[in-house]
């Protein structure tokens, strides 16, 4: 009796659980005059897996004696696809947290370990900033978000989260381009490369990737918003943070701008210059060979492979970003194209087949932020800056062995003379 007591009582605090949600959702929809589909694009985050009960509800009931309910089932934190999130959120904040500032710190006081690519580790220390700024900025307040599904963080972080995130995006991936390009003509034309990125033009370039990234992305700051949620009741309010587009169209177009200047373009340029630098290389390994003086062979050897090393690490920076971020373009992508064109139209986002694209978007989003973590593992092990940690590690070692020593010494003289 005890566990059938049980057991209904866990029935019905999950199905209060998901009605809550519905009912926020229902009230907002009902004052923006939205239908079903615009309501699932806008506030899918709500309700990820029961689509069809929300559809149910809206036919059939009335949700004017459910509203207290929903103030106290905002927090989804015990739900399982949420505390897989939470973990996985928390590996990958620790891990590009301790990645990103080892690179900083190897990239920054081993200048010498990437010689002749000072240009390229200047771009990569702009590349370890932007990974920084996800991994502090974004993670956390995508994580929180996950855990409670209303807004909390106020109107700034409502349109500075996605503004950063975005931001720091468009960095990374046209960081990457500059890097691609550099190492193609440092592959191509070695002495012209030299004369044209210095030191002062490759802070120009890095300011302009900046503020194109900014000039791209700042609409997300002006069109996201925080909008309150008055119940039914009149005493409970819910707070959420949507994006404001007067026309469905405009937010249409301006996604897949960003889709094509901030993904489609620059991964089919990375992969194309990646290509042309690696054959280019491939066919240097041989004719060096050729030399006949062995000075000018061994040097000419070392350089063909730091040249190597360098564009396997470049190449395999953007593979990660192309798999990283490709899913959650192709979630955005398919959302944005069952939109309806007009509120008149009664298309539906409900087909059962279809239902898990949805469901899969919070971890697309995990995905393509993991993309900063990971960066720092390319230069690590494929960019072989793992040598300079290592040196730091042993002279970390050999100073900490030293002092104990020192101490053990100090204790022995003491302990002797009292």
């Amino acid at each position: 009796m005890t566990e059938n007591a049980f057991s209904w009582s866990c029935l019905l605090c999950l199905s209060l659980h998901l009605v809550s949600n519905f009912v926020c959702v229902y009230e907002m929809a009902h004052r923006e005059n939205m239908n079903t589909s615009s309501i699932y694009s806008t506030f899918g985050r709500f309700f990820p897996n029961n689509f069809s009960l929300w559809e149910h509800l809206q036919k059939n009931w009335t949700t004017r004696d459910l509203t207290p309910f929903s103030i106290d089932f905002l927090f989804a934190g015990h739900e399982p696809d949420t505390i897989v999130l939470m973990v996985m959120y928390v590996i990958s904040f620790v891990t590009g947290l301790v990645g990103n500032i080892m690179a900083l710190w190897v990239l920054t006081r081993r200048r010498n370990r990437l010689s002749g690519a000072s240009a390229t580790r200047r771009l990569l220390v702009n590349l370890a900033v932007c990974d920084m700024m996800v991994v502090c900025v974004c993670m956390p307040v995508n994580l929180g978000h996950q855990v409670y599904n209303a807004w909390v963080f106020g109107d700034f972080l409502c349109r500075a989260v996605p503004f950063v995130q975005a931001v720091s995006v468009s960095a990374s991936v046209l960081s990457l381009a500059v890097i691609s390009l550099n190492r193609y003509y440092s592959v191509h034309s070695p002495l012209h490369a030299r004369s044209f990125f210095t030191a002062s033009r490759m802070i120009c370039m890095i300011a302009v990737v900046w503020v194109v990234s900014s000039a791209l992305c700042l609409p997300l700051f002006f069109m996201n918003t925080t909008k309150t949620l008055s119940l039914l009741d009149g005493l409970h309010t819910v707070t959420v943070c949507v994006e404001s587009w007067s026309k469905v169209k405009l937010r249409q177009g301006y996604n897949f701008l960003l889709f094509c200047t901030l993904y489609g373009f620059p991964v089919v340029f990375n992969l194309i210059i990646c290509f042309l630098t690696g054959w280019k290389l491939s066919r240097g390994g041989t004719a060096s060979i050729s030399d006949p003086n062995q000075l000018a062979l061994t040097s000419s050897t070392s350089r063909l492979k730091t040249r190597k090393r360098i564009a396997k690490m470049v190449f395999a920076l953007v593979l990660l970003f192309t798999f990283s971020w490709l899913p959650l373009y192709a979630v955005d992508i398919w959302i944005d194209a069952n939109i309806p064109s007009s509120p008149d139209r009664n298309d539906e986002l409900s087909n059962v087949e279809h239902r898990w694209i949805l469901q899969s978007r919070p971890f697309a989003q995990w995905l393509g932020l993991t993309n900063s973590s990971l960066n720092p593992l390319c230069y690590c092990f494929v960019g072989n800056l793992y040598r300079s940690a290592k040196r730091f590690r042993e002279s970390y070692r050999e100073k900490m062995s030293s002092n104990n020593l020192n101490l053990k010494s100090i204790w022995h003289v003491s302990f002797f003379q009292c």
